[in-house]
């Protein structure tokens, strides 16, 4: 007995369709397989950053509360202060003979001065002890006659005194 065609029909329509969902699983399939191993590469990078993060934070918290590295920063500020001070101390107390200042009058005009000029305080008192120093030596091989000229030259205070606005002190002094 042969076959009904329109049954015929049917199946071949219900294979075409069981062949057209096959082809549609197997894209489906290849298309999860392919977002799965992207979701875990994603999940690998927010694995990795997140250890990386513990370890700045780790980094950050140990270098906070590292009490050698704190003490080794104050112990650093300490030596560079000990070290300019002595030259410091010198020039406020050239300026201080210079102009007849107290000693806060003095380490104004110096500070003062620095910020005009734009430089350090150890590097104005530096060059202020220099230029006395090759003053002296200069005056030394002069001879006794030029030295008291020029010493009441230099008593002169600049116009306004040590707070005044007229202040023009010279780094170079």
């Amino acid at each position: 007995m042969p076959a009904d065609p329109s049954v015929e029909d049917q199946l071949h329509g219900l294979y075409a369709q069981a062949h057209t969902a096959r082809m549609q699983s197997q894209l489906l399939a290849a298309q999860l397989h392919v977002t799965q191993r992207q979701v875990e590469e994603n999940w690998q990078h927010i694995r990795d950053a997140w250890s990386r993060a513990e370890m700045i934070l780790a980094d950050r918290r140990a270098a906070r509360n590292d009490p050698d590295r704190l003490r080794y920063s104050a112990y650093a500020r300490l030596q560079a202060r000990l070290a300019s001070m002595p030259v410091i101390e010198q020039a406020k107390g050239i300026v201080m003979a210079k102009y007849g200042w107290s000693d806060d009058q003095a380490f104004d005009a110096l500070r003062r001065a620095s910020q005009r000029e734009n430089i350090k305080v150890r590097d104005l008192a530096d060059s202020i002890v220099a230029q006395a120093a090759r003053s002296a030596s200069a005056r030394r091989k002069a001879g006794p006659a030029s030295n008291t000229a020029r010493s009441s030259r230099e008593r002169t205070p600049p116009r306004g005194g040590p707070g005044g606005s007229q202040d023009r002190y010279q780094a170079s002094a």
